[in-house]
Order: C-alpha cells, then sequence, then structure tokens
C-alpha cells in the first residue's frame, strides 16, 4: 500500500497516510485539526527490510 505525505494547510501539521490506489477522497484529512485542505509532499523515497514488522493505518507525525 502506497504511503504519501501530506501538508495540511489550515494548522502546517505534516504526516502521512497509508492509502490504498483507489481510495476515497474522505480518507485525506489531518489528524490534528481535520482540516481537508491537504498539500501532497513530495519526498524521497525510503524503503524498509523485509524484517520490519510495524504497519498499521496510524499516520506518522513529525516535529
Amino acid at each position: 500500500m502506497p504511503v504519501y505525505e501530506y501538508k495540511c494547510k489550515n494548522c502546517g501539521e505534516k504526516f502521512e497516510l497509508k492509502l490504498g490506489f483507489f481510495h476515497s477522497k474522505n480518507e485525506e484529512k489531518c489528524p490534528k485539526c481535520g482540516g481537508r485542505d491537504l498539500e501532497r509532499v513530495f519526498s524521497p523515497i525510503s524503503s524498509r527490510s523485509s524484517g520490519d514488522s510495524s504497519c498499521g493505518p496510524q499516520p506518522r507525525r513529525f516535529g
């Protein structure tokens, strides 16, 4: 499942969301303020080793 990084235009929060290719726009909202005015941020590609067992639908906050 792809991971997308967003920045909320309302509060400035940066976060990641795991979203399916055919996700609903209703899934895209800021975990801090609930705002839906988001800007997609493009960042360098990261990879995980096959031994990494961390997963889940929770957004990761920065800062």
